[in-house]
């Protein structure tokens, strides 16, 4: 059985990882290409670059870049 820590870790990753890479992949390729049929092809192709590689960052680095913000936005705040 999975933990909810680790399930609640892995299904964060996903829509993360998915929403950024649909996203920027979707704009990157637009303006390479303007919204085009050509642009949809490649931005598909994209996606599937991009997701992979963005849950492995998210997985890998995810844990300390949130600490660190929610020191960095404990700092802030006490100022």
């Amino acid at each position: 059985m999975i933990s909810s820590d680790v399930l609640q870790k892995l299904s964060g990753a996903v829509v993360m990882s998915g929403f950024m890479s649909v996203a920027l992949s979707g704009v990157f390729t637009g303006l390479e290409f303007g919204l085009t049929l050509n642009w949809l092809a490649h931005w598909g192709q994209s996606i599937l670059i991009a997701w992979p590689v963005a849950i492995a960052l998210d997985l890998s680095f995810g844990s300390n870049l949130r600490r660190i913000s929610g020191a960095l936005a404990a700092s802030f705040s006490r100022q």
